[in-house]
């Protein structure tokens, strides 16, 4: 992802290449300096273009006609329909934090805001994304856009912390990896100035000589991209070391300085000729010898590596240009015109190269593989863009692949990943997980095909249409209270009554023939057993009907199971109607009553008598029975009790 410059050159302490921004909700237009390392995108409250913000250590002074403009243009929190308040407070605290060690101090208001890249509707737009607001126009003049990975600390209750913009881009999948590439531009390169760069997730070659070093980040998290100086040279008309030892430096692009040992200050200043001011400590360039040190043209070579000594090293070279920095008005405290940014650092915590330093290095930092690359900038008007893509090792197959060139971690310098390998990356684990699925299907269905029929029901079971019915059931089991047309479910019981005990503790049941006539319907219920393991469906059909009662002659009768006992059986149950459990599909549907009231009828038949001892049976509560007519027991019995409803229409009188 490219990130295209403003087009605007910012800053009082240099012209600087700046970035668009839009804060707030409806877009509010900004222009900032990159930070390498902020973990926070800085922004100029309106607030800072009023006198009172023009107060310079204790005394005022005169604001700029044009304040808003030369400051990048200003935000108002108190428009943005999307601002979240987080509070106020410094960029650094106790010794520790962002530009802590170069001295930095600045108070702001932090707070949650909508944050996107690019002019109008360009780039990307995040939410709820850390903004702070400041108005002091020192130590920062201009806004700045934080590339830091460390999310934004708040020291309130329960510590809260926002993520950076660069690993919200990252979290959000909109970038390949966690990595960006980034040169500050040159005002005083080709025709018109070659304008900033800044790249997520991979790199420009066509900006940059390719080169083998290798460097690896630092694990202070505040001072990461730490290279080490072997050397600084000095070419000019003559040639002289500016470096008196090797020293670890910090590479970064918030300040603008090139932060040294004082006895390397005084090799350049020896070398170009420099006076420092003892109050700003700044070393001012008069018109005059900026015009002799422009036709000499000296230039400074830094000779870094990963380490202090030895390894594979990279020449950066400046002209002297990049130290002529143009400074204007309150930044030119000297009223001078041009300024070289050099400063003496108190310790090794401060040895820095500043943003000065990225107007000819391009630097590529890879935070996954904790690998970084310096290079030396190339200048070609009308260079057409080459970005490469860095993928993150969650992307690569074992992470043998990598954005950079395998023997030169960090180095963007090596070719590029070919379409057809990202293509393959992207392709085969669709195919994978098709496959998967598929090999999953089959599985399922070949487990269904061949799982055994349970002796009792463990799943719901469709059964053919039933007219409502209500059934009432003994305490140990579910209640059932509507079964409706046209399929319902078959619950299993809680507990399950098996045969013997119903053969032991009820007594024979006894159905009463309906008088009306009763119209057949087809009533399906589960077999008691597999019958798969021995004999087939229809063979299993015809043994169960050979099994039934024979047809009385006359009418067409059919007997209904009275083996098992009554489910519910309260003698207070409402009206209850006999249904029978198997009907014959071979006789005619119009069955006709048969009265079985009187002895002539019975021994017509062949039943018998009324009064025959076989039809006696003891009076209990289980024992359902029909109004005066005779008690028929029946041979079958084999059929689960919770498939059978029993009525006893009989009121309480009656029994």
């Amino acid at each position: 992802m490219a990130i295209a410059a403003s087009q605007y050159w910012d800053g009082v302490d240099g012209e600087w290449s700046s970035f668009a921004l839009r804060v707030g909700t409806p877009a509010q237009n900004v222009r900032a300096i990159v930070s390498t390392n902020s973990p926070a995108t800085m922004v100029v409250l309106s607030e800072g273009c009023t006198k009172q913000a023009w107060v310079i250590n204790g005394t005022a002074i005169a604001m700029p006609d044009n304040c808003a403009n030369t400051r990048g243009k200003t935000f108002n929190a108190g428009t943005s329909q999307t601002w979240a308040w987080q509070g106020q407070y410094g960029i650094n605290d106790h010794n520790v934090g962002f530009e802590e060690n170069l001295g930095y101090t600045q108070a702001a208001i932090y707070g949650h805001d909508t944050l996107g890249l690019g002019f109008a509707s360009e780039g990307i737009t995040l939410k709820a994304q850390t903004v702070a607001g400041f108005v002091d126009p020192y130590p920062f003049y201009t806004g700045i856009f934080g590339l830091g990975t460390q999310p934004v600390n708040y020291s309130i209750e329960g510590n809260f912390s926002a993520p950076s913009y660069f690993t919200s881009l990252r979290a959000q999948n909109l970038i390949p990896s966690l990595s960006w590439s980034y040169t500050a531009g040159a005002k005083y390169r080709l025709k018109a100035g070659q304008v900033a760069q800044l790249v997520f997730g991979g790199y420009d070659s066509s900006r940059f000589v390719p080169n083998q070093g290798s460097f690896s980040l630092a694990p202070d998290v505040n001072r990461d991209i730490v290279v080490g100086i072997q050397s600084i040279t000095y070419s000019g008309g003559t040639q002289q070391s500016l470096l008196p030892k090797p020293i670890y430096a910090f590479i970064e692009s918030t300040d603008t300085n090139i932060w040294l040992p004082v006895e390397a200050c005084r090799l350049f200043e020896k070398a170009f000729g420099l006076s420092m001011d003892p109050v700003s400590r700044h070393y001012p360039i008069n018109d005059t010898h900026y015009a002799y040190l422009k036709a000499q043209d000296p230039q400074v070579t830094f000779t870094i590596a990963n380490s202090i000594s030895g390894g594979q090293t990279v020449d950066i070279s400046l002209p002297f240009s990049a130290f002529a920095l143009k400074v204007s008005y309150p930044f030119n405290a000297t009223n001078a015109t041009y300024e070289f940014p050099l400063r003496r650092a108190d310790n090794d915590t401060q040895y820095t190269l500043g943003r000065t330093f990225l107007q000819e290095a391009y630097l590529t930092v890879d935070y996954e593989r904790g690998n970084f690359s310096v290079s030396q900038c190339s200048w070609s008007d009308g260079a057409t863009p080459a970005i490469a893509t860095i993928l993150s090792p969650d992307y690569m197959a074992g992470g043998s692949f990598s954005g950079l060139p395998e023997n030169k971690a960090g180095n963007p310098a090596g070719t590029k990943i070919s379409p057809g390998i990202i293509a393959i990356a992207a392709i085969v684990p669709v195919f994978i997980i098709v496959a998967i699925a598929i090999l999953i299907y089959f599985l399922v269905r070949r487990h269904r095909r061949r799982r055994p029929i349970s002796e009792v029901p463990t799943e719901d079971i469709n059964l053919t249409q039933v007219d409502n019915i209500t059934l009432a059931t003994d305490k140990d089991h579910d209640t059932v209270s509507s079964i409706s047309s046209p399929a319902t479910t078959y619950q299993k019981p809680r507990h399950i009554v098996s045969q013997e005990e119903l053969r032991e503790h009820f007594s024979p049941r006894v159905a009463e023939l309906p008088t009306p006539a009763i119209e057949q319907k087809a009533i399906h219920q589960l077999p008691d057993h597999d019958n798969r393991a021995s004999v087939d469906y229809f063979t299993a059909t015809r043994a169960m009907r050979a099994a039934r009662t024979p047809e009385i002659q006359g009418a067409a009768v059919f007997e209904l199971a009275g083996s098992e006992p009554s489910i519910g059986g309260s003698r207070n149950s409402s009206v209850r109607r006999a249904t029978s459990r198997q009907l014959n599909r071979s006789y005619s549907a119009n069955l006709a009553a048969v009265e079985m009231d009187d002895e002539e009828s019975r021994q017509r038949t062949g039943l018998s008598p009324i009064g025959s001892p076989a039809l006696r049976s003891p009076r209990t509560p289980d024992t359902i029975r029909g109004r005066g007519s005779p008690r028929i027991p029946s041979p079958i019995s084999s059929l689960t009790p919770w498939n059978e409803t029993f009525f006893d229409d009989r009121s309480d009188h009656e029994r």
